[in-house]
């Protein structure tokens, strides 16, 4: 072995190579054959929704630029890190006869070390609509790639990893409370694979799935069993069988000298249940409790014992999911009145581009929508549409009336920024 030779050194080869292309505003980017670029094996994002995006970029063009990195073997020279659906889209449109579509602008990265390329891919796909099973991946994933770099002494940029929780760096990255990270993580390690295929197809909720995690293997078998039967459980099923197989395990736990100090004194308040279907499974003083039934439904020495026992962490990320749901909220409000507010006047006009097919589509009336740039559009208002061969104008215009428009304020489909508005010409 060559002297002065270290794991270290062979670990961050590449990391140190990818620290000198600290994140900034400004990057290079380089005009690329969608031919050179091939598909990134690590991502495990769904790719769903190709057609719908090929026909958009169809109609406008590509609005952000992919993410590459020079990585060259038998596939392709372009490895991608962020873009893959915009790349397959192009790819339909280049198979559809659009070769004007072959060449894309990219941003080219520096080659990374495996667990940072992992990382840059979940984190450029944190805008996108994700299903279940996304989620799971994703939290698997980030936490094992974190845990690496932490391990290995390698930096994400705006993070600390040595020290604190993993946790919550997945929080933030992901967007979500760290209570809800430590429900998939819980998921993902302890649920049984037949319900975690349930779980991603649709067929068992979150909450049903979180709590059988929370289950033994021998008991996760039982429920499945149940579930067959059934064909499915509820998360009021799943929970009522938790609190059943919990209630003789208390049971025998309770040594004799605890007996005492259940029965009735001068300083004892007996409870007073009353109704069909009880509540004391939940309550932190059941094991104290000596007229606890199966038939409550109200009780005057009730105490919750999920809220009761909920730690400092969990109420602080109980709080602060609420702060951000309150603060989207206004955000979302404020944003529609400025809207409001600034609505273009009658005697200035939007100008868009088109491309010769889109141009054409439209004045024949074969096409009567476009996908645009939200900013100074409003139903009713006029634009000019401007024909546009590769990257110039032809000298070609024509005047189009909005006569309907949905955003993102009335289309969970369309995300910010953007909308779909009718079109007639004017």
């Amino acid at each position: 072995m060559a002297a002065g030779w270290s794991v270290m050194d062979a670990l961050n080869r590449n990391s140190k190579a990818a620290a000198e292309d600290k994140p900034r505003a400004r990057f290079r980017t380089k005009d690329i054959s969608i031919r050179k670029m091939y598909s990134n094996d690590r991502n495990f994002y769904s790719m769903n929704g190709i057609e719908k995006l090929a026909q958009e970029i169809l109609t406008v063009g590509l609005l952000e630029n992919m993410t590459v990195m020079y990585a060259p073997c038998e596939r392709g020279e372009y490895r991608i890190i962020a873009g893959e659906r915009r790349w397959r889209a192009l790819q339909l449109l280049l198979k559809k006869g659009y070769e004007e579509f072959e060449i894309a602008t990219c941003q080219i990265k520096s080659v990374a070390e495996e667990h940072e390329e992992m990382v840059n891919i979940i984190m450029a796909n944190a805008y996108r609509d994700k299903t279940m099973a996304d989620l799971l991946q994703e939290e698997q994933q980030l936490r094992k790639s974190l845990q690496y770099m932490k391990d290995n002494g390698l930096t994400l940029q705006g993070y600390t990893l040595d020290s604190g929780r993993l946790r919550d760096v997945i929080a933030s990255i992901m967007q979500m409370s760290g209570t809800k990270i430590a429900q998939i993580d819980s998921i993902n390690e302890r649920l049984i694979p037949e319900f975690t295929e349930q779980l991603k197809e649709g067929r068992l909720t979150f909450s049903a799935a979180y709590e059988i995690s929370g289950m033994d293997q021998e008991q996760q078998q039982a429920m499945l069993e149940k579930s067959q039967e059934s064909g499915g459980l509820t998360w009021k099923e799943v929970k009522e069988a938790k609190a059943a197989a919990e209630e003789p395990e208390e049971a025998e736990s309770q040594e004799p000298e605890q007996e005492e100090t259940t029965k009735p004194g001068d300083d004892y308040e007996t409870p007073h249940p009353e109704g069909i279907t009880s509540i004391c499974y939940g309550c932190s003083r059941y094991l104290e409790c000596n007229v606890k039934t199966s038939t409550c439904t109200s009780c005057d020495q009730y105490i919750d014992k999920k809220e009761a026992e909920k730690t400092e962490q969990q109420r602080y990320d109980e709080e602060q999911a609420a702060i951000d749901r309150e603060t989207k909220r206004k955000l979302q409000e404020r944003e529609q009145e400025e809207k409001m507010q600034h609505l273009p006047s009658d005697d200035k006009k939007k100008t868009i581009r088109l491309s010769c097919d889109a141009f054409d589509r439209i004045r024949s009336r074969t096409q009567t929508f476009l996908i645009v740039k939200s900013t100074e559009i409003s139903e009713s208002s006029t634009i000019i549409a401007m024909e546009f061969r590769e990257g110039r104008a032809t000298g070609e215009q024509m005047q189009l009336r909005v006569n309907h428009l949905e955003d993102s304020s009335t289309s969970s489909a369309l995300v910010d920024g953007y909308c779909v508005i009718g079109i007639e010409e004017a």
